[in-house]
């Protein structure tokens, strides 16, 4: 208020002695300069209290935005580890399958090789038995065809009165023989 005062008081004094002249753009300044300090005096608090409050806002929007953008990197960051795990760890399972492969390429021909040793002499030993089974099996046919030759033969000298001749009963031999 002592400013103010001094400022009236020197104000009136240039006035009074011609120094500053009063004319319409004096009194226009001088108005707008009362208007500026009163309305500066007047509403100093409220200007205040709202210039603090929009900055407060802005402060936590500008904090809720970058914190969210930091949760976002951070998730973004875990996604790329992630990703760069996920190469990585396909890299070593084709690693580890190439490894495989060669270690079952070259265990796969002696467990086939042993296999076959295993099951070879069984399938020898089947077509032996098989074999002998058959060979008995066309003895028992050919004894049983020749008795029935026999019977026929003794049949027809008998019966029909037909003298044997034995080259024929020979032929007919070695020809049943070889059909078999």
């Amino acid at each position: 208020m002592i400013n103010f005062s001094l400022v009236i008081i020197s104000s009136f004094i240039l006035i009074y002695q011609n120094i500053i002249i009063l004319n319409e753009e004096t009194l226009i300044l001088i108005c707008f300069i009362t208007f500026c300090f009163l309305v500066y005096n007047k509403l100093n608090k409220s200007v205040y209290d709202d210039f603090k409050q929009k900055s407060n806002f802005l402060k936590n929007s500008i904090e809720d935005s970058l914190n969210s953008l930091l949760k976002k990197l951070i998730i973004d960051i875990k996604t790329q580890n992630k990703s760069k795990n996920f190469s990585t760890d396909f890299k070593n399972l084709g690693d580890h399958l190439l490894r495989l492969s060669f270690s079952l390429s070259n265990k796969f021909p002696l467990w086939f090789i042993k296999n076959r040793e295993k099951t070879y002499p069984k399938k020898l030993f089947f077509a032996n038995r098989l074999e002998e089974q058959t060979t008995k099996l066309l003895a028992l046919l050919l004894s049983h065809k020749l008795t029935k030759i026999a019977f026929l033969q003794r049949f027809y000298i008998h019966e029909f009165k037909i003298t044997p001749i034995l080259c024929v009963n020979k032929v007919m031999l070695r020809e049943y023989l070889e059909i078999i």
